[in-house]
């Protein structure tokens, strides 16, 4: 891969994690929010749903970690080849 291609997927990769961890929490505040203004139960389903949104945005982080590792093993078996 040339130094161009890998700076761009570096920035994508960088993006892509960004987001997705990112998304998971805001959702999950919004609905936590939403949810205590339906109930009117104070902060109780925004302090639960921020908590799970923290918990999803640390697994897609993982998964996203764990695939990376995955492609790099990969990309170095070919190179010893």
């Amino acid at each position: 891969m040339n130094k161009k291609a890998e700076i761009f997927a570096l920035l994508s990769l960088i993006s892509q994690i960004g987001i997705m961890m990112a998304l998971p929490i805001i959702f999950c505040v919004l609905l936590g929010n939403y949810l205590d203004k339906w109930f009117d139960t104070g902060v109780l389903f925004l302090v639960i749903f921020s908590f799970l949104g923290a918990g999803a945005a640390f697994r897609n982080l993982f998964f996203i970690a764990s695939k990376g590792v995955k492609s790099r093993k990969t990309r170095k078996d070919e190179k010893d080849e």
